[in-house]
C-alpha cells in the first residue's frame, strides 16, 4: 500500500500532548507546523511534543495569505517564527537539525513565490525527501522543486466546523478517492505521500477524538507512516 510522512499544520494547542502521545504509541514521527501566536500561548505543550520526537517547523508567525503580504512582510513572518523556534528548541533541550517552512494555506506568496523560494535556499531550509513521489500533479506544480513542504493529501477534516454538509463521510470519500482534482490517490499502491492534518480544538469539539479516529482508519487500510527525510 502507500507510504506517507505525517505532517499536522497550526500547532500548538492544548491538546498537542494528547496528539504526540497517541502517535508515539503508534512508532509514529510527526512533522508539527507551528503558528507562532499559537507556540506563545501553549509554550510548554511545544516543549513536551519535541521532547517526545516531533520535529516542529515553520507555518509562520499569524498564519495570514502570503500573497496578500509585501515581500518585506513575508520576511518578516518567517523570521519572526524562526526566532522562536530558535528558542523553543533551545528551551526543550533539543539540537534543531532541519529549518523547514510550510506557507499557510498553501499560498506561496504569488508574484513574490520565486524570491520566497530563493529566500529559503539562502537561508538554508530543508526541502522533504520527495525523491519516491510520482504523481504527475505533484511535478507539473513545480512541487518537486519548491523547497517549501507541500502535501499530497488533505484531510480536510477542519471544514467539519465551517461548511455545511461537510461530514465524517465527506472525508471518507476522500481517502476512497481514486481521481482527486488534486494530489495523489492515497490508496494507490507503492506511492508515497505527505498527508496533512491541523491540530484544532475547533474540530475536536465537533467530532471528538478526530485525529485518532482518521489516523486509525487509514492505518487500517494500510497505509504506513514512514520516518521523516530531508534534503539539505
Amino acid at each position: 500500500m502507500s507510504k506517507a510522512y505525517l505532517t499536522i499544520d497550526d500547532v500548538t494547542t492544548e491538546n498537542t500532548p494528547n496528539i504526540i502521545d497517541y502517535l508515539s504509541d503508534k512508532g509514529i514521527t510527526p512533522i508539527l507546523f507551528s503558528v507562532g501566536q499559537l507556540i506563545e500561548r501553549h509554550w510548554n505543550e511545544a516543549i513536551y511534543a519535541l521532547k517526545k520526537g516531533a520535529i516542529i517547523g515553520n507555518h509562520s508567525y499569524s498564519h495570514p495569505h502570503f500573497s496578500e503580504l509585501t515581500l518585506s512582510e513575508c520576511f518578516n513572518e518567517i523570521e519572526k517564527q524562526e526566532d522562536i523556534l530558535n528558542e523553543l528548541y533551545k528551551d526543550a533541550g533539543v539540537e534543531r537539525h532541519y529549518k523547514l517552512m510550510r506557507f499557510p494555506y498553501g499560498d506561496k506568496g504569488g508574484e513574490n513565490k520565486e524570491e520566497l523560494q530563493n529566500y529559503l535556499k539562502k537561508n538554508h531550509f530543508c526541502r522533504i525527501d520527495d525523491s519516491k513521489f510520482n504523481f504527475d500533479w505533484y511535478k507539473n506544480n513545480a512541487l518537486d522543486t519548491d523547497i517549501d513542504v507541500h502535501w499530497t493529501f488533505d484531510f480536510c477534516e477542519y471544514m467539519l466546523q465551517y461548511k455545511n454538509g461537510y461530514t465524517y463521510e465527506s472525508i471518507l470519500r476522500r481517502i476512497h478517492d481514486n481521481n482527486p482534482p488534486t494530489g495523489g490517490v492515497l490508496l494507490e499502491k507503492n506511492s508515497y505521500h505527505i498527508i496533512l492534518i491541523h491540530d484544532h480544538i475547533e474540530t475536536e469539539k465537533v467530532m471528538p477524538n478526530y485525529f485518532e479516529t482518521l489516523i486509525d482508519y487509514i492505518l487500517a487500510l494500510g497505509v504506513e507512516f514512514i520516518q521523516p527525510k530531508f534534503i539539505s
